[in-house]
């Protein structure tokens, strides 16, 4: 893939109080993979002892701690080091997180067409599902359409 044919890129941090990636979340992960609509660059996982220590493992070191036969990385280390030690520094004492760097492969069509009309980004913002939520449940409780088919039942503590 040449340098200028990527979508969007992000790192997303999924915090968790276990010191192994819930059943769940593995499974949302290959769920959200096999789309197609993201695509996985890069995958670490961050755990901070009860003691405090810091341990990271890189998809390549993860063994049977995270079930990675399905997963292809493909910009292993795109994460930085400073780039895990800021998300380490939130992982409290006996937690974990998850720490995906995702292409928006959705994105990438409508990325390469920008280019080419000479088009250039002028904002873009994330908006967390708590606050999506939020509004939703005003707009619920107000008697007013948010959304086709909005759920406000899911993602209640995600920020």
């Amino acid at each position: 893939m040449s340098s200028g044919s990527f979508g969007a890129v992000e790192i997303v941090a999924v915090g968790f109080p276990t010191k192994t990636v819930p059943e769940a979340i593995r499974s949302a992960l290959v769920n959200v993979l096999s789309t197609g609509a993201v695509t996985l660059l890069d995958l670490a996982v961050i755990r901070r002892s009860t003691a405090g220590d810091i341990e990271v493992l890189e998809i390549e070191n993860m063994g049977d701690d995270f079930d990675v036969t399905d997963l292809t990385a493909t910009a292993s280390g795109l994460a930085s080091e400073e780039d895990l030690d800021v998300i380490a520094a939130s992982v409290a004492p006996g937690d974990s997180a998850l720490v995906l760097t995702v292409e928006h492969t959705w994105a990438r069509e409508l990325t390469s067409a920008a280019r080419s009309a000479g088009a250039v980004l002028l904002a873009r913002e994330y908006i967390p599902p708590a606050v999506v939520n939020a509004v939703a449940e005003a707009a619920d409780a107000a008697g007013t359409s948010f959304g086709a088919g909005a759920t406000t039942t899911e993602s209640k503590n995600w920020e």
